[in-house]
């Protein structure tokens, strides 16, 4: 009978470990999502967000949302060109702050047809996290300053 009691308390006992979700503070965190809808029919619309790192190093590895492709991808200029590349995963640091913006490294949508007010997107993490977000849809004329250009 000992026995039995002795190890239902090593059991309770035991660490749990952390559960990584939005709602944790060690999980990363997603702000300021909102895609640049493209006024050409059928090209890719640019989207664009910031990622408040968590507690640990951890890495985005994708992003999804329903009916859609979604490409991590980088941008720069060189001798005056612009370049893109699609990115495999993007490290997020500790505590750092991710900015996915235009000119810089941002999201490729492609397949979004018709004219959301707005989609949900969804990134994962290398540790396990998943954020889902909310992000606004915006044409051209109605982007910051600044964001009109991809």
């Amino acid at each position: 009978m000992l026995l039995p009691c002795l190890a239902a308390l090593l059991v309770a006992a035991a660490p749990v470990p952390p559960v990584k979700d939005a709602r944790d503070r060690t999980a990363p965190r997603v702000e300021n999502a909102w895609v640049r809808s493209n006024p050409v029919p059928g090209r890719p619309a640019a989207g664009y967000l910031t990622i408040r790192g968590g507690g640990g190093p951890d890495t985005l590895l994708g992003v999804t949302s329903p009916g859609l492709r979604i490409e991590l991808h980088s941008m720069s200029m060189d001798k005056g060109v612009m370049k893109m590349a699609k990115l495999d995963s993007l490290p997020v640091p500790a505590n750092a702050t991710v900015a996915l913006a235009s000119g810089g490294n941002h999201l490729m949508i492609f397949g979004m047809a018709g004219s959301p007010k707005s989609l949900p997107v969804t990134l994962a993490f290398g540790s396990g996290a998943t954020v889902t977000a909310v992000a606004e849809v915006r044409s051209i004329a109605a982007a910051p300053a600044g964001h009109g250009e991809h």
